[in-house]
């Protein structure tokens, strides 16, 4: 196993709005350093999360190869510094991104429903408001979609409603990060605690998820950590020098 490929929110850290583990991120920072010396795999994201955050999470691990940000609409190369698109992110999915923002603006923001989580550049990601729970949220963006389609559909995630372009997940992600760094799926192994993380962690060698993550995402990986978030990431990492 060359790469380590983790989300963000629920593993590598305990999610929007709580305090990082900077212990956590300092070992997997010492576990890069030791990648570059050809010591041990590597480790990167696979987030939903927008560009910025992700090059913030990327400099405190040390993580040099390619990041997947918003669902795989995007990558981020930290050697070079440069954020690249999907291809699929075209002059018309622009258009039809702006048109689904401003139908889920007026059906869910306007209506008291949801907010939008600000800084996305090709995808949506709504949050609820008191009284709204993220399951009538997703109902609700759903009914909004199949009454006037954009191009866009919706993914399910433990805190949000994630928008994105129709056949864009972490899946197509993580093919695009093998293309990449030339490291085959097999190679990789992944952690993942919702269940929109299966798209990616059904595709690498080896699969995991803390002891925090979905009951239907701890069914169907290869390993489940007695840990939660970080540590159950840096569980994973010494499960994955067992398998060396």
């Amino acid at each position: 196993m060359r790469l380590l490929v983790v989300d963000v929110d629920g593993c590598l850290t305990p999610g929007e709005g709580r305090p990082l583990d900077l212990a956590v991120l300092r070992q997997i920072a010492q576990a890069n350093r030791r990648a570059q010396g050809g010591r041990g795999p590597a480790v990167t994201l696979c987030t939903g999360r927008q560009e910025p955050y992700v090059e913030v999470l990327m400099q405190a691990i040390g993580g040099y190869l390619p990041a997947i940000y918003e669902n795989g609409c995007g990558l981020y190369f930290p050697l070079e510094y440069r954020f690249q698109e999907h291809p699929a992110i075209t002059a018309a999915m622009r258009q039809a991104l702006a048109e689904t923002r401003s139908l889920l603006q007026e059906r869910a923001v306007a209506t008291g429903k949801g907010y939008f989580q600000p800084g996305k550049e090709c995808s949506l990601s709504l949050y609820p408001l008191p009284g709204t729970t993220v399951h009538d949220l997703r109902l609700l963006v759903e009914e909004a979609l199949s009454a006037r389609p954009t191009g866009y559909q919706v993914q399910g995630a433990v805190s949000s409603v994630d928008v994105v372009p129709q056949g864009m997940d972490k899946g197509e992600g993580v093919r695009w990060l093998a293309r990449e760094t030339g490291i085959p799926l097999v190679e990789m192994a992944g952690v993942g605690d919702s269940p929109s993380d299966l798209a990616f962690l059904s595709l690498v060698g080896f699969s995991a998820a803390p002891a925090n993550a979905a009951v239907e995402v701890k069914a169907r990986v290869h390993y489940v950590s007695p840990h939660v978030h970080g540590r159950g990431v840096l569980d994973v990492l010494r499960k994955m020098q067992g398998l060396e």
